[in-house]
C-alpha cells in the first residue's frame, strides 16, 4: 500500500506540531491543534470507492467523504474538550472517544462487525502507519543521477536520528555529558526533554498513519449463523423473560409510589440500603437484555412469525426502560443519602444513554429496518459523550454538594478538594473555613503561573479569576 507524498508530509507535520506543543504542557489548546493537524492528514486523502475488503488500487481512499467529515467534526469537538475542561478524567475520556470516533469516521461503516473493527483499527495499526508514512517520505526523496548522493542523504538522516535518540538518553543520564553537549549545541536546544519530544513525534505521526490505514475497513456480508433457534424455543424463552420483567416492573412501580414506608415494610431496609443493594444488578440486567435481543434477532427461526418476535422484543425493550428508570431512581436516592460524586454522575449519564439506545432499538423493531442502527448508535454515543463534557461534570458535582451542604449541613471537604479547576467557581460559595480547605490544592497548583499557548485552558483561566476574587484567610 502506498500513500501520496502530501499525506505523508502532513502526517509528519502533525508529529512535529505535537513534539513542539505537547511535552511539558498541561492539557489545553495544544491538544486541539494537534487533533486538527491529524484531521488535515485524513482530509488530504483522495476520494473514491474502494473494493470490498481491500483498498482499491493499493492506495487508501475516503469512500464516504461526507459521512467522514460529519463524524470527524464530532471527533474534533470531543478533542476540543481539552481547551475548555480541566478535569483529567473528563478530558481523558473525551480524547479516547475522539480516537475511536475518528477511526470509525474514516471508513464510515454500516454493519455492526465493520463498526467494531473500525473502532480499533487506527489505534491497532499505529506501528504499520508509522512505517507507511516513513516509506512514503523516503520515496519522496528525489532520485539523483548518481546513487551516492541519495545514499549520503539517507545516511545523514539515519545518523541524525540515531544520534538524537541516543544522545538525548546519554544527556538525560549523565550531567557531565549534558554539560559538554550543551556547550557545543545551541542554548535553545533542550536536551533534557528531547527523548520525550521524539516519542511524541512518533506517536502522533503513527496515529495519523493508523487513521490512513483505517480507511481500508470495509463492510462485508453477514455470514449465515450456524445455530438456529426454533419457534417453540424462542417463544417460550422470550415469553417467560417478558413475564419476569413485568413482575419486576410491578414491584418497581409499587416502590416508586409507596416510598420509604413501603420499602421498610416489605424489605426491612432503609431507602439508602435499598438503593445500594440493587443498583449494580439492574445495570447488568440492561446490558444482558441487549445481548438477548441481538441473539434473538440473529438466531431465531421466524418464518411468518416476524411480527410476533418483534413484538416480544419490543415489549422487552419497553420493560427494560422501566428497569433503567428504577436504577436511576435508586441512584438518586443514594446520592441524596451520601452525596454526589464523579462516579455517580458518570453512571447517571450511562443510564440515560442506555435508555436512549433502547428507544432506538424499539424504533428499529417497530419499522422492521435495522440497517441504520449501527450508525445511529455511534452517533448517539458521540453526542452523549460531547453533551457530558459540555455539562461540566466537576462543576456539577461541586454545585450539588454545596447545595446539599446548604440544606443539610453535611459536606465532604476532602473529596471536594480533589476536584479540578472546573469546580473552583462553585466551591467559592462555601463558608470561608470550608472554602479555604477545599480550594487549597487548586490555589497551590494554579499559583504557578499561566499555562502558555499549548496549555491554554478556559476552565483554569476562570478558576484563577475566581480565586483572585476570593482570597484565602490570612
Amino acid at each position: 500500500m502506498t500513500i501520496p507524498g502530501r499525506v505523508a508530509g502532513a502526517a509528519g507535520g502533525a508529529g512535529v506540531l505535537a513534539a513542539v506543543l505537547l511535552p511539558n504542557a498541561p492539557a489545553g489548546l495544544g491538544l486541539v491543534l494537534v487533533a486538527a493537524a491529524v484531521a488535515v492528514v485524513v482530509g488530504l486523502l483522495p476520494r473514491g470507492e474502494r473494493s470490498t475488503g481491500a483498498v482499491a488500487d493499493g492506495a487508501p481512499r475516503l469512500a464516504h467523504p461526507l459521512r467522514a467529515a460529519a463524524l470527524g467534526a464530532l471527533a474534533l469537538s470531543l478533542a476540543a474538550t481539552a481547551a475548555f475542561r480541566d478535569a483529567g478524567w473528563v478530558v481523558a475520556g473525551e480524547l479516547v472517544c475522539a480516537v475511536v470516533l475518528g477511526s470509525i469516521a474514516v471508513s464510515a461503516p454500516r454493519s455492526w462487525r465493520a463498526t467494531g473493527l473500525a473502532a480499533v483499527s487506527a489505534p491497532l495499526q499505529t506501528a504499520t502507519g508509522l512505517w507507511l508514512v516513513a516509506s512514503a517520505a523516503a520515496g519522496a526523496v528525489p532520485r539523483a543521477s548518481s546513487g551516492h548522493v541519495v545514499a549520503l542523504s539517507r545516511g545523514l538522516i539515519l545518523a541524525g536520528a540515531l544520534i538524537a535518540v541516543f544522545g538525548g538518553l546519554f544527556a538525560a543520564g549523565d550531567a557531565a555529558f549534558a554539560q559538554i553537549a550543551g556547550d557545543i549545541l545551541p542554548d535553545d536546544l533542550p536536551l533534557e526533554d528531547l527523548p520525550l519530544r521524539l516519542a511524541t513525534f512518533g506517536i502522533a505521526t503513527a496515529f495519523a498513519g493508523g487513521l490512513v490505514l483505517a480507511t481500508g475497513v470495509a463492510d462485508t456480508a453477514a455470514r449465515e449463523p450456524l445455530l438456529r433457534i426454533g419457534r417453540t424455543e424462542w417463544l417460550l424463552a422470550l415469553g417467560a423473560l417478558n413475564l419476569l420483567f413485568a413482575m419486576f416492573v410491578a414491584v418497581a412501580l409499587a416502590v416508586l409510589f409507596g416510598g420509604d414506608g413501603y420499602v421498610v415494610k416489605t424489605a426491612g431496609v432503609t431507602y439508602a440500603e435499598y438503593a445500594r443493594e440493587g443498583f449494580a444488578q439492574l445495570v447488568v440486567v440492561a446490558v444482558l437484555t441487549l445481548a438477548v435481543i441481538a441473539g434473538a434477532l440473529r438466531w431465531a427461526r421466524v418464518g411468518d412469525d416476524t411480527r410476533l418476535l418483534r413484538g416480544l422484543l419490543g415489549t422487552l425493550c419497553a420493560l427494560t426502560l422501566v428497569v433503567l428508570a428504577s436504577a436511576l431512581h435508586r441512584l438518586h436516592l443514594y446520592e441524596d443519602a451520601f452525596g454526589f460524586t464523579r462516579t455517580r454522575l458518570a453512571v447517571d449519564a450511562f443510564l440515560l444513554c442506555g435508555a436512549a439506545l433502547f428507544v432506538l432499538v424499539i424504533v428499529a423493531l417497530a419499522i422492521d429496518r435495522r440497517g441504520w442502527l449501527p450508525r445511529a448508535t455511534v452517533l448517539l454515543g458521540a453526542v452523549a459523550a460531547l453533551a457530558f463534557a459540555i455539562s461540566d461534570p466537576d462543576r456539577r458535582v461541586a454545585e450539588r454538594n454545596v447545595d446539599r451542604f446548604a440544606a443539610t449541613g453535611s459536606v465532604d471537604v476532602d473529596y471536594l478538594s480533589g476536584l479540578s479547576a472546573d469546580a473552583v467557581p462553585a466551591l467559592t460559595r462555601l463558608p470561608q473555613l470550608l472554602r479555604d480547605r477545599a480550594l487549597a490544592p487548586q490555589r497551590r497548583r494554579l499559583a504557578r503561573g499561566g499555562d502558555g499557548l499549548a496549555g491554554a485552558n478556559l476552565a483554569r483561566a476562570r478558576a484563577r479569576d475566581a480565586l483572585a476574587a476570593t482570597p484565602a484567610a490570612p
